[in-house]
């Protein structure tokens, strides 16, 4: 809701202002400087982890039932993507 209505308002402002605007909606975004630790990683890194801190042999407990799909984006797509919005 609250991103949705933060657009609104950005558009609201380009028009009463006349100036252009360029929304990107961001989605789980991940990298090297995120976190990989602490119960706020992102899947990517929570799988990690478990796979690291497991020995050898050991079972890792995964969610679900395997037809789950995410969609993740690398930060240097994200900043590229970026550029490109900014530049259209």
């Amino acid at each position: 809701w609250e991103k949705l209505f933060s657009e609104r308002m950005y558009q609201a402002y380009a028009r009463n202002h006349g100036v252009t605007t360029r929304i990107a909606r961001f989605h789980n975004i991940f990298g090297p400087q995120g976190t990989w630790q602490g119960g706020k990683e992102k899947a990517p890194a929570a799988m990690c982890r478990k796979v690291a801190m497991a020995n050898e042999g050991d079972e890792i407990e995964i969610w679900g039932d395997g037809a789950q799909t995410r969609s993740f984006l690398y930060i240097d797509e994200c900043l590229e993507g970026c550029l490109r919005l900014m530049r259209s």
